[in-house]
């Protein structure tokens, strides 16, 4: 049977990938760690910091 590739393209994926993570975030749904400064707390999902930001993404490596 011959090799069958196909491509997929997923219109808007930006935009959308925006839109789920904010509603998981605004539901707390898989928030994962907690960054607190001057008194205020803010619950994070430790993938998009570190996506973000090599400072947290050394850091948060080590924390489970």
């Amino acid at each position: 049977m011959a090799d069958q590739r196909f491509c997929l393209r997923w219109n808007n994926h930006q935009p959308n990938l925006v839109n789920v993570m904010t509603g998981l975030l605004n539901s707390e749904m898989f928030v994962d760690a907690t960054i607190a400064a001057e008194g205020r707390k803010i619950q994070v999902h430790k993938v998009v910091l570190s996506a973000c930001s090599s400072y947290f993404q050394v850091r948060l490596k080590f924390i489970s």
